[in-house]
């Protein structure tokens, strides 16, 4: 899908930050806007994950599977309602976790 980073209604020329699923488990929105503008695209299906801490706080995660030439990662970039915004101005709306084929066991940060 391609997507002007122009759309993004954000502007940080200087600050550039990415990511390695080998150092951090989760992504923020700053590193996909990253990712985005360094000429990763993403699929048009996107999962989300709704993950409680303690059986009280909720966390939503977006699973954005992204391309580059041949190489391709998927990125869980933890929302915000930035992250919310960007998501919805590429015209997706995201999936449970569970639809996605070969998805990951949920996970459950709290005890029952």
């Amino acid at each position: 899908m391609e997507i002007e980073s122009t759309n993004f209604h954000a502007d940080y020329p200087d600050i550039k930050r990415y990511w390695s699923d080998t150092s951090q488990k989760y992504a923020g929105g700053d590193h996909l806007l990253t990712a985005l503008q360094r000429g990763w695209k993403a699929d048009e299906t996107v999962y989300e994950e709704q993950v409680w801490h303690g059986g009280a706080r909720l966390v939503t995660v977006f699973y954005i599977d992204l391309r580059h030439g041949n190489a391709t990662m998927t990125m869980p970039v933890i929302t915000t309602p930035y992250v919310r915004r960007l998501i919805r101005g590429m015209g997706i709306k995201p999936l449970p976790l569970d639809e996605r084929p070969g998805r990951r066991e949920r996970r459950y940060m709290g005890r029952r």
